[in-house]
């Protein structure tokens, strides 16, 4: 059965462009992929944390045209480049990022004929919970199958 097929077609029109919906089992062959892509996410975001501290430092310090204030401003646009390059592959897997500490993930699908979200928190092993898109992650419900 198909994801059209599952759906009504006025749920599918609501989505955003681009969003892909998935299957439960699609979202768990993706899971291994999106960690990875998670955790490097999660690591760029404090390296560009630790970059920008500096350069606030520097700016007080030096005159913005600095050769030291320009390299560590383009340290900082490259790792933002990259984080966007992460996100933009993170989202040919189907998820996105709900939470970055902890690290959560999500990802649209259906369940009992509704649009909702499949959610993976950091420390879980597998995708075992989903919640209606209008609620976040205290919402969660333990994904039944049959």
């Amino acid at each position: 059965m198909t994801i059209g097929e599952l759906l009504d077609e006025m749920a599918l029109l609501a989505l955003p462009s681009g969003t892909r919906v998935v299957t439960i089992e699609e979202a768990r062959q993706e899971l291994p992929i999106a960690k990875r892509l998670l955790y490097s996410m999660q690591a760029l975001q404090e390296e560009a944390h630790d970059l920008t501290e500096e350069l606030e430092i520097l700016v007080e310090c030096l005159n913005p045209n600095h050769e030291h204030v320009i390299q560590i401003a383009d340290q900082l646009g490259s790792l933002v480049k990259e984080w966007q390059n992460l996100g933009d592959r993170l989202e040919i897997t189907g998820s996105r990022v709900a939470g970055f500490y902890p690290g959560h993930l999500e990802w649209h699908g259906v369940v009992d004929g509704h649009l909702v979200l499949y959610s993976w928190c950091e420390g879980e092993e597998d995708i075992e919970w989903w919640h209606p898109l209008d609620c976040g992650i205290n919402d969660r419900r333990p994904l039944i199958e049959a």
